[in-house]
């Protein structure tokens, strides 16, 4: 996971275990540290918690904002079809450890298979008339990885405090890199990727009150 806009000295060993249940159109997420209690966590971009959800083949991408209902319990109402989904919890636990790893989420008995990814061969995207260019990448294992994304003359609305969210999941759907732009007023980021392999972006950026996804494959050498 990319940490370059939370400093932290731990090791990698996660003391706190987020797990993600759905049951009935409501997803709920439950919070223990390893003394067993609710973790503190810290506001991180407006939000103590985003929550990520991709289906099994990464068709499918969610970025949601569940609501504390109580300590160490948030939860959403958000229908999800039938199928098998990975989610990522993405909190900043005051004074605790912590990695976002994959839950495997099932929803009825459908199995939804692994994502084969094949690299991009076109890198201007529109979206309800806005297009967006991620400029050519060259990425490799282990070195911070530009990610430029150029606007086309249009300037995104600020979107949970910084112009735009990056969201990286492998091909596996097992490692998650969530990365900001390198400072308030770009469209720029930088972004780690632990291994060689194929990865999926998702770049949000905000035009008006509506937020538009824009997907992206790319392979990373190593």
């Amino acid at each position: 996971m990319d940490h370059s806009h939370h400093h932290h000295n731990y090791s990698d060993e996660s003391e706190v275990k987020a797990t993600v249940t759905y049951k009935d159109g409501k997803i709920s997420i439950s919070l223990e540290d390893n003394t067993g209690k609710a973790p503190e966590l810290a506001l991180a971009h407006e939000k103590e918690l985003h929550f990520i959800m991709v289906s099994n083949d990464l068709e499918h991408y969610y970025h949601l904002h569940p609501e504390k209902e109580q300590d160490g319990l948030y939860t959403i109402n958000h229908h999800l079809n039938d199928g098998t989904y990975k989610a990522f919890v993405d909190i900043t636990p005051k004074k605790k450890a912590y990695q976002a790893a994959p839950n495997t989420v099932q929803v009825g008995t459908n199995e939804t298979g692994k994502a084969a990814l094949k690299p991009d061969d076109d890198w201007t995207k529109e979206m309800d008339g806005k297009t967006v260019t991620l400029e050519d990448v060259k990425a490799e294992a282990g070195k911070a990885v530009p990610l430029n994304f150029n606007m086309h003359g249009e300037t995104p609305e600020p979107h949970l405090g910084a112009l735009g969210h990056v969201v990286i999941v492998d091909e596996a759907a097992e490692q998650y890199i969530h990365v900001h732009p390198d400072s308030d007023d770009t469209t720029t980021f930088h972004a780690h990727f632990p291994k060689q392999g194929m990865y999926k972006i998702w770049a949000e950026f905000q035009f008006g009150d509506k937020v538009h996804i824009y997907s992206f494959i790319i392979e990373v050498s190593k």
